[in-house]
């Protein structure tokens, strides 16, 4: 609870230091929270508040793993944001504020015992989400973006709403542990049947599965590039914890029904965002349908559970957030400077920008799942996660489609790196050099070094 004290209050401060006009401690004081949360977690200091909190949420190993992946891809995030944003926009500390809450809001998520505790955690972590994708008040896109997400996202926390009361109804407690007794004496009632069912679509469509994919790839081009980061990272780390959390505690494992529906969301969504990203020329429409079939593929390691699979779905989730983070950064960068918005446009980009391009393409050398970069041990360990629990047969259909997705990002690389010279040298400081080497160090050493990351996000 400590951490999530700290960071609330952080982001509070955050807002009036705009107010006073001195926006350049917000970034420092928010990365040395976001550090000192890491070892809040790790080290278990999260003081004595069982008291007051009436088991709706408990910090635990499960908790303590993806609170970790949280904070530490949202550290990559902020840095990223630093360089995203001028240091003389005006809303500036808003803006970090905003994640910071939503940080919040996904550790809770993570952390909920009480079906009140997932609904408050994912409106923490969506309603500052809403906000920052419009937050781009000239840009039209930025504005449809922020329209569309908040009237889809107020949809299903309709439904969350409804399936929880439906869930409610049924056993006459919102905690979890009292509702798993109760289906294990009397059994699934078709009212909680019927409201897991409203849970599950809230929560496929927060992690933008099929089918409820649709808001994604228009959310992700039109909100601002840092909005369209973190909802592909932290927002869906968030969300898998959630679910597999969801799961778990009223005892989905052991009936063959909602496996296979799994099994059913997971094919379809590997099948759907891998072919649809083929179509693609815009970036961050490519990276949706990519992020789309991501969710798909680590879906493999929900519906085969053991006591190795949140660690998989860790290791994953991790090395595809920074491989996003660094390659939506560069992006980022070369639009600005060049208002390029295509694939294609990016061609020739390392002739003049050898440092970027060696960023790029580490990026999306580990998105395609190329040894020894982290990519590749993220969909290694869930492919033979597969053949290890027999589903041999779901894993060459992961291989098949790993394999259409990889070429979508070997064209953006083959682009890059063609001798073309009509992107000049692009203007970086010192300090945006030193984000990107140590993102692709991040990529290099969480690849080089995966029994050892494993070992760590085990829970």
């Amino acid at each position: 609870m400590n951490a999530i004290i700290l960071l609330a209050a952080v982001g509070v401060f955050s807002m009036f230091l705009g107010l006073f006009r001195l926006r350049v401690l917000a970034l420092p004081m928010i990365i040395l929270a976001l550090i000192s949360s890491l070892f809040i977690f790790e080290y278990g200091w999260h003081g004595d508040f069982s008291a007051y909190l009436n088991n709706m949420v408990a910090f635990d190993h499960y908790s303590r793993s993806f609170s970790l992946v949280i904070v530490f891809t949202s550290i990559f995030l902020i840095l990223m944001s630093r360089h995203y944003y001028s240091e003389k926009i005006e809303h500036l500390t808003d803006i970090y504020a905003l994640i910071i809450f939503s940080v919040t809001g996904g550790i809770l998520l993570v952390s909920f015992q009480s079906l009140v505790m997932l609904f408050l955690g994912t409106e923490i972590l969506s309603i500052p989400l809403y906000i920052l994708a419009a937050s781009n008040r000239r840009s039209l896109e930025s504005n449809e973006a922020g329209l569309k997400y908040f009237l889809t996202g107020a949809f299903f926390t309709a439904v969350l709403l409804l399936g929880i009361t439906f869930i409610y109804g049924a056993y006459g407690s919102f905690d979890t542990s009292a509702i798993i007794q109760a289906i294990q004496t009397v059994g699934p009632s078709p009212l909680f049947v019927l409201g897991a069912v409203l849970v599950l679509c809230a929560m496929l469509f927060k992690l933008s599965a099929v089918p409820f994919h649709y808001w994604a790839p228009d959310v992700y081009q039109g909100a601002p590039t840092v909005l369209t980061a973190y909802v592909s990272t932290v927002v869906k780390i968030a969300a898998i914890g959630s679910l597999l959390k969801f799961m778990t505690f009223l005892g989905f494992y052991e009936s063959d029904i909602w496996i296979n529906l799994f099994l059913f969301v997971s094919i379809l969504t590997m099948v759907y965002g891998n072919i649809v990203s083929v179509l693609q020329t815009n970036f961050k429409r490519l990276l949706a349908y990519s992020g789309i079939a991501n969710v798909g593929f680590v879906f493999i390691a929900i519906i085969i559970i053991n006591e190795n699979s949140g660690a998989y779905i860790l290791y994953n989730l991790l090395a595809y957030s920074i491989s996003a983070i660094l390659g939506f950064s560069i992006y980022s960068t070369v639009k600005k400077q060049t208002d390029i918005d295509t694939i294609d446009g990016l061609a020739g980009l390392i002739t003049n920008n050898k440092f970027l391009s060696a960023g790029f393409l580490i990026a999306l050398l580990s998105f395609a799942g190329i040894p020894p970069l982290s990519g590749f041990f993220g969909k290694y360990f869930i492919i033979a996660h597969a053949v290890f629990g027999n589903y041999v047969w779901l894993a060459v259909i992961a291989v098949i489609f790993s394999v259409i997705g990889a070429y979508n990002y070997l064209r953006i690389a083959a682009a890059i790196v063609k001798n073309n010279n009509d992107i000049p040298a692009l203007e970086i400081s010192m300090s945006y050099k030193i984000f990107v080497l140590i993102s692709m160090i991040a990529i290099v050493l969480i690849g080089i070094f995966p029994d050892q990351v494993i070992g760590f996000l085990r829970f």
